[in-house]
């Protein structure tokens, strides 16, 4: 079961979201696509507040976030996941790793997912790394 938010515009609050869940990568997928993209990417984009709207999926043991915004252009939509997750890395020391990367195709998008719901982040993290785009570590 995937835990999502839904769609956040800006800087997330301090307060809880709606917290809903989904039962797969497939269900994350008819959610993501459910999604009037269009409409939410437009009221962004007159204030450009905080990151771009997206769904949040979130994996609280493991400190983890996968955000997913899909870019609804003319041209070549597109999706746009960005992954958080926060790794000790010692004692008193923490280690953030921050991909962003732009996903182009429906079935890279459902491995993406299916790795996030199987909880393989480094397998999550390499497929974004391949992608080539963005990549803060």
């Amino acid at each position: 079961m995937l835990r999502y938010t839904t769609i956040q515009f800006g800087l997330p609050a301090t307060d809880t979201a709606d917290i809903a869940h989904v039962d797969n990568a497939e269900a994350a997928i008819t959610l993501i696509r459910s999604v009037d993209w269009r409409n939410v990417m437009s009221a962004w984009h007159e204030t450009q507040e905080g990151p771009l709207p997206a769904i949040v999926f979130q994996a609280p043991a493991a400190k983890a976030e996968l955000r997913v915004s899909h870019v609804p252009m003319d041209a070549a939509p597109y999706d746009q996941l960005h992954f958080v997750q926060i790794e000790k890395a010692g004692w008193l020391r923490s280690r953030k790793i921050t991909i962003t990367a732009e996903v182009h195709s429906q079935s890279l998008l459902a491995q993406c997912l299916a790795e996030w719901e199987s909880g393989r982040w480094e397998s999550l993290v390499q497929l974004l790394r391949d992608q080539g785009v963005n990549v803060l570590d």
